[in-house]
């Protein structure tokens, strides 16, 4: 089972490349784009960093949101992504804090243009959904999602494990105030080690530990893996 990181934006390149080395016990990493509509460092800035760090062995996923481009923007990205050797996941995301929403490709589309250019390419899929909800977003040709609002392994039941990348978020004693707020399921520190066993026991091929925060926890998770 492949564990990768969420790897939040830094503005200082150093504090950024010491981060992409401490983490590299991981099996790669996904990179949010603009989280919340506020501005940050380009998810593909990012992506480069860790392929020169670490080179080519490790998977990368870069989230693209689709409220703020157009569909030049996504023919661009994908060359830039064969060029590196990325995934993309793409997102509606939400409203930008500066300017107007484009909105003018669907993630439907997204992913057909991305994967036109021999891109893995996915989307996201909420698991708190109906399940008959879950499968029409899973009719979507994508590559992979991510699977947010994942709480338990009761809502992959029946679900195809080699397609949904379940998105474990980690609360701790440092990150607790920064996530009281969020809509999504959290784990504490315990209870997530236990859940990436569980995981694992199911046959999961892969899963994304976020710690918005707290690198220390994901320092932790790499020293284990």
């Amino acid at each position: 089972m492949e564990i990768l990181a969420e790897l939040h934006p830094k503005h200082k390149l150093e504090k950024l490349k010491k981060e992409i080395n401490e983490l590299e016990g991981f099996d790669g990493f996904d990179v949010p784009d603009a989280a919340l509509g506020e501005p940050s460092v380009l998810p593909s800035v990012m992506a480069t960093l860790v392929r020169e760090t670490l080179g080519e062995s490790k998977r990368v996923i870069i989230n693209q949101r689709l409220a703020d481009v157009n569909e030049l923007y996504v023919r661009s990205l994908s060359i830039t992504a064969k060029m590196l050797d990325l995934e993309v996941a793409f997102t509606r995301g939400d409203r930008p804090k500066f300017g107007g929403e484009v909105n003018q490709v669907t993630t439907e589309k997204a992913i057909e243009i991305s994967k036109g250019y021999g891109i893995r390419s996915g989307g996201m899929v909420s698991l708190r959904k109906r399940r008959e909800d879950i499968f029409l977003r899973l009719d979507v040709p994508a590559d992979f999602f991510l699977g947010l609002h994942f709480g338990s392994l009761k809502v992959l039941e029946g679900l195809p494990l080699d397609r949904i990348i379940p998105y474990v978020i980690v609360k701790t004693k440092k990150n607790g105030e920064l996530l009281k707020n969020i809509s999504q399921p959290t784990f504490d520190e315990e209870s997530a080690m236990i859940i990436i066993e569980e995981l694992k026991g199911i046959g999961a091929k892969a899963i994304l530990i976020s710690s918005p925060g707290d690198l220390e926890f994901l320092r932790l998770i790499n020293k284990k893996i």
